[in-house]
């Protein structure tokens, strides 16, 4: 575990650390077409985007590029990342107790979120990654 914390339920590791995902970054200078030919490329349906001017972090789904891309019928090869990208992350730190990581999920509306250290990302926690958890382990007493 590289030196994380771990925090174990009945053999079970609880924290955010414990089933984070791998990522992906671009720059927000790229365009959608190549953002998007990572993502199919890596198998994602999100990808991280380098910090702004002001040091934000952002962040490109799937569902980002069929709101503001296929739906309106614009050209992805002639839109930037930036222009489509949400910069404001929901995100949580390794130690983030996995029941506190899904209510967060609930409460803002969304399917992933970002695992960040010394503003740094780590990792991105899927609703997909939470629904593993549960069907091999259970919830409930392994998590609390």
């Amino acid at each position: 575990m590289m030196g994380a914390q771990r925090l174990e339920r009945n053999g079970v590791e609880s924290s955010a650390y414990a089933i984070m995902s791998p990522f992906q970054m671009v720059s927000g200078t790229e365009t959608v077409d190549s953002a998007m030919h990572i993502m199919r490329e890596h198998g994602l349906n999100a990808i991280l985007v380098e910090p702004n001017a002001e040091g934000e972090w952002g962040i490109m789904t799937k569902r980002d590029v069929l709101r503001k891309i296929i739906v309106p019928s614009r050209q992805p090869g002639s839109m930037t990342v930036d222009e489509i990208a949400n910069r404001y992350l929901i995100t949580c730190t390794r130690d983030t107790p996995l029941p506190q990581v899904a209510r967060q999920m609930m409460n803002n509306g969304i399917r992933r979120i970002v695992v960040m250290e010394n503003s740094q990302p780590l990792g991105i926690i899927t609703e997909a990654d939470l629904f593993r958890l549960v069907e091999q382990f259970g919830w409930g007493t392994a998590t609390r």
